[in-house]
């Protein structure tokens, strides 16, 4: 047998291994679903960081014993982990059935929300100024809000004040929330409705309508002056990881989680565009951190346009995060060799600190 045929007898091995590893992921996916059902009857969190942990020790432990790196142990860990947190997360969580009417639910988020709440067993109705090709009933706000048990704002940030105030005008029993990425141009609005006896408060989905599910992900549930609403629409994001904030904290919040690592990708890119080179030429050459880091930034120049300008432009606390970053930078162009080390074990402690 020559080198080609032997070389093609073993590719032919690790396909068949590949096809099995494939298998054993399809078992545990199965197991991990059982599982999620017993942990959405009794209202269980899908995700729990203590047993991930055990399970990514489990296999550095046993790739130690096969000849697989740590690194690439923990890769495998982490990419099982996330499909059964995924499988968990998309089994329905059933509720008191509700009717929910989301005003942009024709929109991206929108129709995310739609199929999220669908699953739960809720009755969906929308509004949305491009109904087109809508897949549940469409009605206008005044109609929407007679009927619904929960109202969702779902519209862009530069509409949603004049949308709030329609609902607000309707004078509803019903739960009130918006879900905008930036809070500042509607706080007072909010105060104001919780003043008057409204059930109202503001959600906001830390992630985007590709995800696959909430299992791991967080939703952001702010109080502006009504608590039973806030643990009302809590409630309605079960199997998420709900973080509670007071309304005013968020944009100072999401100024950098937001804010600031869209721009510091924004500007990555710029700076490639900036180089002269081309993608091909300078992903050739690339080093480790470089792929994780295009990776990122190519994410994130591929994401909706007009929802990014908002962020940046919307939050009046991103100023003081951008500032923080260009003093970061200015700083890494005139640091000596001691205070650069310095700065870099500063950060290391940062991220250690919990």
């Amino acid at each position: 047998m020559d080198i080609l045929s032997e070389i093609n007898e073993q590719r032919e091995e690790l396909a068949e291994l590949d096809r099995e590893i494939v298998k054993l992921v399809g078992r545990r996916n199965k197991i991990a679903r059982i599982i999620g059902e017993r942990k959405a009857a009794s209202n269980e969190e899908v995700y729990v960081p203590a047993v991930e942990k055990i399970v990514v020790h489990r296999y550095v432990d046993t790739g130690k014993i096969y000849g697989v790196s740590e690194t690439a142990a923990t890769r495998i860990a982490r990419a099982v982990i996330d499909e059964s947190v995924d499988v968990q997360g998309r089994v329905p969580r059933r509720a008191v059935p509700r009717k929910i009417f989301i005003i942009g639910g024709n929109g991206q988020m929108g129709r995310w929300l739609s199929l999220f709440f669908t699953e739960r067993g809720h009755t969906i109705l929308i509004d949305d100024h491009t109904p087109t090709g809508a897949e549940y009933p469409v009605m206008n706000i005044p109609t929407g809000c007679r009927e619904a048990d929960v109202i969702v704002v779902a519209t862009p940030i530069t509409v949603s004040e004049k949308i709030l105030e329609e609902v607000l005008a309707q004078k509803t029993q019903a739960l009130i929330f918006d879900i905008l990425s930036v809070k500042t141009p509607v706080i007072p609005l909010l105060f104001r409705a919780a003043e008057t006896g409204a059930r109202i408060c503001s959600v906001h989905p830390m992630f985007g309508p590709g995800a696959s599910s909430i299992a791991g992900r967080n939703i952001v549930v702010c109080n502006c002056g009504n608590p039973d609403a806030v643990e009302e629409a809590a409630q309605l994001f079960s199997g998420g990881t709900i973080l509670r904030m007071n309304v005013e904290e968020h944009d100072r919040i999401t100024a950098y989680v937001l804010g600031l690592s869209h721009a510091v990708n924004l500007a990555f890119s710029g700076a490639l565009v900036r180089s002269g080179f081309s993608s091909k030429a300078l992903c050739s050459a690339a080093s480790t951190t470089f792929r994780k880091q295009i990776a990122v930034s190519r994410e994130v120049s591929e994401e909706n346009a007009d929802l990014y300008y908002a962020i940046q432009r919307e939050n009046p606390c991103n100023d003081t995060a951008l500032e923080n970053l260009s003093e970061a930078l200015q700083e890494l162009r005139t640091l000596g060799k001691e205070e650069f080390i310095l700065k870099m074990h500063e950060g290391a402690k940062w991220y250690q600190t919990k």
